[in-house]
């Protein structure tokens, strides 16, 4: 794996990646939505489908550097190695991540499904409430991944 990132931590390229990845993400589907508001959902739909994909390339580098890569031994040399504060704070970031990943898996696979139909359709109030979900949750698991970032790789 590469052994230096470019943010000027100890963690490495592919976490360096991820973690600018995911900072850009929210902005990103704040764009996606409000493309849907301006009832351009051809574009909202590319554009949310491109930062899902991009999503899960991430969790592929940071998984992959994680297990495979340096990261361990860079973390290993963490204030907070294990602290229950990391700890926790991990635990917290599972406990939205995951949930707001597969949602949002499930609602492109159900958006995709519907997609050919009438705009916005009778699918439009629950799409748009699990998107705001979502993107609530994107928005959480960015502040809590860039938390774990910095006491993992920065202090």
């Amino acid at each position: 794996m590469l052994a230096t990132g470019f943010l000027g931590t100890r963690a490495d390229a592919f976490v360096d990646v991820a973690v600018v990845f995911f900072l850009a993400a929210p902005f990103l589907m704040a764009f996606a939505l409000r493309l849907a508001a301006q009832h351009r959902y051809r574009a909202h739909r590319r554009l949310q489908l491109g930062v899902l994909l991009g999503a899960i390339v991430a969790v592929l580098l940071l998984e992959g550097s994680i297990r495979f890569g340096d990261a361990m031994d860079a973390f290993a040399l963490s204030a907070f190695h294990g602290t229950a504060t990391l700890a926790g704070l991990f635990a917290v970031h599972l406990a939205i991540a995951v949930p707001t990943f597969v949602a949002w898996c499930f609602l492109a696979v159900l958006s995709r499904r519907r997609f050919p139909a009438v705009l916005p359709g009778s699918f439009g109030p629950r799409h748009q409430l699990w998107g705001r979900l979502t993107f609530g949750g994107l928005w959480f698991t960015c502040v809590t991944g860039v938390g774990l970032y910095v006491m993992s790789f920065a202090l």
